[in-house]
């Protein structure tokens, strides 16, 4: 027996993304011990509740170490949770895969054990600018709040969007008190015709509310924290036809999938962001241990450091040194009344039709 530990919160307000986390790393683990078994071996895996505890994540940690089955681990559901882990991680010699979570700080404490799926907050900051922006005479601000999540992809943003000759700039709000009619009034003073809005829906719809009934005409343009079904119920007709950006591929588009998506799909009803990822980081540790026939933590992870292209069901990867993917991606979606409608990809790889 060959298992994958997962670490996540299992308790509390995150329970749910936690959940779908497990049931895309279980979908995986089934698929492979049914279809492409091997005689040597059979998958498993093993779930850790770090309940949202840093001292609790460190000690699964360990507790995982002490399996001698468990070959590598992903995780964590939160930034500050994986941080604070990182270094158990390295000190227990475990690949560590990132599934969901996008904070740049990730990848750049030089740990050269975790390798994280989607695109950092950066890179997708700069893809959106790269790939949206086309008129280079609309001057275009990038709103965030100073919380957890935001900041890095407006910078990014409006960094590719002045290398690009536009002229742009970050308007930083505090995460506390803010009021969304005075923050649009900011804006405004700014004279934009493009606001893109980095951050959450439930933190910056409200401002983008605020800039249309104070006047705004100009478009929108959304981060991945907008790529969720509150976008579309609260804020459609203020952000009807924007661009928001998503890590998730358009699944059922990706000829090599198709098979796997069904099944995916029987198993776990709706597929998530979080089941998918969760899916794909399960294949990419798969893979590397039938690469390298590991049978131990040590030999694994110099599998995934070895290098080398691997494909899942979320797209084909190859790292870093730092550990993020080396050619990154994120996917556009415009809103709609019907719900988000894909348009394309930030970069043509063809991988998607």
């Amino acid at each position: 027996q060959l298992s994958i530990g997962i670490n996540v919160t299992l308790t509390g307000p995150l329970q749910k993304y936690g959940q779908e986390i497990i049931r895309g790393v279980q979908a995986a683990v089934d698929e492979a011990n049914m279809y492409t078994p091997s005689a040597l071996y059979v998958w498993s895996w093993r779930a850790f509740d770090d309940q949202g505890n840093t001292a609790l994540s460190r000690s699964n940690v360990s507790s995982a170490a002490s399996d001698p089955t468990i070959l590598a681990m992903i995780g964590n559901l939160t930034t500050p949770m994986t941080l604070d882990a990182l270094s158990q991680y390295a000190n227990q010699n475990f690949a560590l895969v990132v599934p969901t979570l996008t904070a740049d700080s990730i990848t750049r404490r030089g740990y050269h054990n975790v390798y994280r799926l989607p695109a950092n907050d950066s890179d997708s900051g700069q893809l959106f600018a790269g790939s949206v922006l086309t008129n280079k005479s609309s001057p275009c601000i990038a709103v965030a709040l100073d919380g957890d999540y935001g900041y890095d992809v407006a910078r990014a943003f409006v960094q590719q969007a002045k290398t690009n000759h536009h002229n742009a700039d970050v308007l930083l709000f505090p995460q506390e008190k803010t009021d969304p009619a005075t923050a649009a009034r900011t804006v405004l003073d700014r004279s934009p015709n493009y606001v893109f809005l980095a951050g959450k829906t439930a933190d910056l719809g409200p401002i983008a509310e605020a800039l249309r009934l104070a006047g705004y005409t100009g478009e929108f343009g959304a981060s991945d924290g907008f790529y969720n079904p509150e976008t579309i119920d609260r804020y459609e007709r203020i952000l009807d036809g924007a661009f928001v950006a998503s890590s998730l591929p358009p699944l059922e588009r990706v000829p090599s999938s198709v098979y796997l998506l069904n099944d995916f799909e029987r198993k776990v009803g709706q597929v998530t962001a979080f089941s998918a990822y969760a899916y794909a980081a399960a294949q990419l540790i798969m893979a590397a241990q039938q690469r390298a026939s590991a049978t131990s933590r040590f030999s694994l992870l110099t599998s995934m450091q070895q290098g080398g292209t691997f494909t899942t069901l979320v797209g084909q990867f190859r790292f870093n040194v730092s550990g993020d993917p080396l050619i990154p991606d994120i996917y556009l979606y415009s809103v709609h009344k019907e719900g988000f409608k894909y348009e394309r990809p930030a970069v043509r790889t063809g991988y998607i039709f």
